[in-house]
């Protein structure tokens, strides 16, 4: 448990130091890499946290037993089998496998956030207490291939379809949910305005009342494995705290829209990418297999929109207190405690629920055993 409550505070304290203006991109790149590690040393190293871990370990056993003719018939993709394969022929220790998923992962999350982010240490917390760290230690195939979507969505606002597509095309190697984004090229061109908001909620609305004959429809004719009598994932949904988290997070960019717009040329995108990310964790509520749909949409938004929308406040009441920077000064760190007071809840509350298995926290050095998997 002590971990999970060490790391906000690791993520903050330096980063409020580190990525001062007078230090420019050298205090954001030490505070990226310093991140970077301790996020890394906490997924690679940890022991049967996640309900996927057995999962994935199983794989691993799987794959060094077979033969690569084996391997091409199953059903897992390609782009996730192929390093695993390469790995158990390396070494039986299933944990090398977990170092390479948390380096990818960590990597490009880190990548993103330095290479976009305006306030890095405010995108680590957002990682942190969105859940989204938690959901990198249990989806790990989707979650790098929404970690390749997140780059890959820069490419709208440039109008180059072809570059978006062929990341689109590389993250479904690691996920085949990921095809699902290739349409979205084209919604994400329109602008989010009043109007266009009011259409896509009707439209929402429309499909979320119809969501269990289609989700019956999907898993009749294409995802079998999902039957929504026999599957818990898909015939249960899950709670609705998730959807009103992240609704209220799109809620406060979109009434921040405009400024959003001049900061961040891509911002239109992003607003569009966390409104569907919302939808897909709505439908969630009633089937919960589709909010893994959303994970495909919020890495991008959560990690640059949080930090743009923290630059924004901040220059709002530096603004407003012109005259007074001691006053300007109280009201930023006010503001500030009182949104991470309120991630912070969220954050505990994750906790508290034991959110995709992951807390207790133990090392692979404390663990009492390796767990049992089949071979």
């Amino acid at each position: 448990m002590l971990i999970y409550l060490i790391l906000p505070v690791a993520a903050i304290v330096p980063g409020v130091f580190l990525c001062r203006e007078r230090f420019k991109n050298a205090g954001k790149a030490i505070y990226c890499i310093f991140a970077g590690a301790g996020l890394f040393a906490v997924a690679a190293l940890r022991y049967a946290v996640g309900h996927d871990y057995i999962l994935y370990a199983n794989w691993f056993n799987s794959a060094r037993l077979l033969s690569v003719n084996e391997l091409a018939f199953w059903s897992r993709e390609k782009g996730f089998l192929i390093p695993v394969k390469i790995l158990a022929d390396m070494s039986a220790d299933y944990q090398i496998m977990f170092i390479l998923i948390a380096l990818v992962i960590t990597a490009g999350v880190m990548l993103l956030i330095y290479k976009n982010s305006s306030a890095p240490w405010v995108s680590v917390a957002a990682f942190l207490a969105s859940g989204l760290f938690f959901n990198s230690l249990n989806f790990m195939r989707q979650f790098i291939a929404a970690v390749i979507i997140a780059f890959a969505l820069r490419y709208i606002a440039k109008k180059r379809f072809f570059r978006y597509a062929g990341l689109v095309l590389f993250a479904s190697a690691f996920h085949f949910s990921a095809l699902i984004m290739l349409p979205f090229y084209f919604v994400f061109k329109l602008k989010l305005n009043l109007p266009v908001l009011g259409i896509t909620l009707v439209g929402s609305a429309a499909v979320y009342i119809f969501v269990t004959p289609l989700m019956n429809f999907v898993t009749n004719f294409f995802y079998t494995a999902y039957d929504t009598v026999t599957n818990v994932e898909a015939a249960s949904g899950l709670s609705p705290v998730y959807t009103i988290a992240f609704a209220l997070f799109f809620l406060a960019a979109f009434l921040l829209r405009k400024m959003l717009m001049r900061r961040n040329n891509h911002a239109n995108t992003l607003l569009f990418s966390m409104y569907f990310a919302v939808f897909f964790s709505l439908l969630g509520t009633v089937h919960g297999i589709i909010a893994r749909l959303s994970l495909l949409f919020i890495i991008a938004p959560v990690l640059i929109l949080s930090a743009d929308i923290y630059m924004i406040l901040r220059e709002l009441i530096r603004l407003t207190f012109k005259d007074s920077i001691k006053k300007a000064r109280i009201c930023v760190l006010v503001v500030s405690l009182f949104f991470f007071c309120l991630s912070g809840a969220y954050y505990g509350y994750l906790l508290a629920v034991k959110y995709n298995g992951v807390v207790p926290y133990q090392t692979i050095f404390a663990g009492p055993s390796p767990p049992e998997v089949q071979s």
